[in-house]
C-alpha cells in the first residue's frame, strides 16, 4: 500500500524564488522515481513568523503574499499562513506537527 506523502518547507521566504519552488519539484520528481516512500500529494510553504528576527525579514504579511503569487498556478504546492500568523516564533517541528494534523484547515483536501 502506497503512503501520501506532503512535502513541507518552513524558512523566510525573503522573498521566495524560483529555486524554492523547484526544490519541491525535485523532491517529487525524485520520490516518484525511486517509488520507496509513496506518493506526493501535496506541498506546503510556511514563511517563518517575523518574530524570527532575521536582519531584512519583510514583513511576514507580504512574504505570505509573494509566496501565493508564486504558487498561484501549482496545483499541489500551497502556502500556509499559520506560521506567520502565530504570536511568537515557532520552532520547524511544532510546524510539521501543525501542518499533519490540519491540511484541510486552509489549504486544498488531499
Amino acid at each position: 500500500m502506497s503512503k501520501n506523502i506532503v512535502l513541507l518547507a518552513c524558512g523566510s521566504f525573503n522573498p521566495i524564488t524560483y529555486m524554492h519552488l523547484r526544490l519541491f519539484e525535485t523532491a517529487r520528481d525524485y520520490l516518484a522515481k525511486t517509488k520507496k516512500y509513496g506518493d506526493v500529494v501535496a506541498g506546503i510553504i510556511s514563511p517563518v513568523n517575523d518574530k524570527y528576527e532575521k536582519k531584512g525579514l519583510v514583513a511576514g504579511l507580504h512574504r505570505l503574499a509573494m509566496a501565493k503569487e508564486a504558487v498561484k498556478s501549482s496545483d499541489w504546492i500551497t502556502v500556509d499562513d499559520w506560521e506567520v500568523e502565530q504570536s511568537q516564533w515557532t520552532d520547524s517541528t511544532s510546524i510539521g506537527t501543525f501542518s499533519g494534523n490540519s491540511r484541510s484547515r486552509k489549504t486544498k483536501q488531499i
